[in-house]
């Protein structure tokens, strides 16, 4: 779940139980977004065709849909009444309501395999895009399309830009910078090594995950200023809410806090892949977690209390290599996924379930 702070987290209140409610028939293995009682999904596959859904988040209904060219990684942002989709080495808007193509932009290079990033206050959509060993920063006008400015990156973002205020933080691999949101000027910049996701902005500092640590910058410097936490493997999913960073890895699910890195809950629930969403009072994360009543650990989507860790609900798939293909996406009353099973977005709810998958 990604908000234009890049913090994971949401005023959103999670369901009471999470059965699968609908699925809908549009082919979709990238993020969802969501508004107004919308879902937007885009593929890029050659099979089915290439195209951008508007759904009604209740029931799945199909409101419309746009075709659009093959690529190989699909992103999008809501901003306003436009939804701007980035693909290949393009960048389209189209109204929301009708599925009508508002603008048409043609990247230098094509779009990296991160998130775009909405600043409706500044009519602002930030691209990260890459041509061959080359990587940059592109600011488009949301409303014309027409770039505001551009900006180098030493390598790819590892991760969707985040705003606070008048800057914009990205990650690469190698490196963290900040630029004004303005006119893309480089305020600072500060080696890292092997990030993995971030930064998420507190109101002065940011927060990382790098070669093997979660760790703490200042916002207006980039110094180094404290280590949170560890991982050895895979890490999955950062969300900051109320002085608590919410981190899931290949190992853990924990809370941890900001100010001195004490562990206010940690879990051996593991991370199966990214995506984690911090709601008003719940954590929705993708998981494969012993102490649930499954037979066999499988993929989950999982519900759990945001103070305590507590388990508030969970739905499984099962079979064969079975995997949820896009991170989980969390509103008032409902979670949107994805899976392999279905090859299309499914609507998580208060629901009885259907069978034996779902809330045990």
């Amino acid at each position: 779940m990604h908000d234009e702070e890049n913090t994971g987290t949401s005023e959103a209140t999670a369901p009471p139980r999470g059965n699968l409610a609908w699925t809908s028939d549009a082919f979709t293995r990238w993020l969802p977004v969501t508004a107004d009682g919308d879902v937007y999904i885009g593929n890029v596959d050659p099979d089915p065709a290439p195209k951008i859904v508007g759904l009604d988040a209740t029931d799945g209904t199909e409101r419309w849909r746009v075709s659009i060219e093959e690529a190989s990684h699909y992103t999008s942002a809501i901003v306003g009444e436009l939804l701007v989709a980035a693909y290949g080495d393009r960048v389209i808007a189209l109204d929301r309501e009708s599925g009508d193509r508002e603008w048409t932009t043609r990247l230098a290079g094509t779009v990296s395999r991160t998130e775009i990033t909405a600043v409706p206050e500044a009519t602002l959509v930030l691209v990260p895009e890459e041509s061959g060993r080359d990587a940059s920063l592109t600011a488009l006008d949301a409303t014309t399309g027409e770039q505001r400015w551009s900006a180098s990156l030493v390598e790819s973002a590892v991760d969707a830009p985040a705003i606070r205020e008048d800057g914009v933080f990205v990650a690469a691999d190698s490196e963290l910078s900040r630029f004004d949101v303005a006119d893309g000027s480089r305020v600072w910049q500060r080696s890292v090594e092997n990030a993995a996701l971030g930064p998420r902005p507190t109101e002065t500092e940011l927060v990382v995950a790098a070669d093997g640590e979660l760790t703490v910058h200042d916002a207006d410097t980039g110094e180094h200023l404290r280590v949170l936490d560890s991982y050895e493997d895979e890490v999955h999913g950062v969300a900051l809410a109320d002085g608590a960073a919410y981190w899931l890895t290949a190992e853990t699910l924990a809370a941890i806090a900001i100010d001195d890195g004490t562990v206010e809950w940690r879990l051996e629930a593991e991370g199966c892949q990214a995506g984690l969403c911090v709601g008003q009072d719940a954590i929705v994360a993708p998981v494969q977690y012993e102490e649930f009543d499954l037979e066999t650990t499988w993929p989950t989507i999982a519900a759990f209390d945001r103070e305590t860790g507590e388990i508030r609900w969970y739905y499984h798939i099962d079979g064969f290599d079975v995997l949820f293909t896009t991170p989980p996406v969390l509103v008032d009353g409902a979670v949107y996924v994805a899976a392999n099973t279905i090859d299309s977005i499914g609507a998580l709810g208060d629901i009885p379930p259907r069978d034996e998958s779902g809330l045990f």
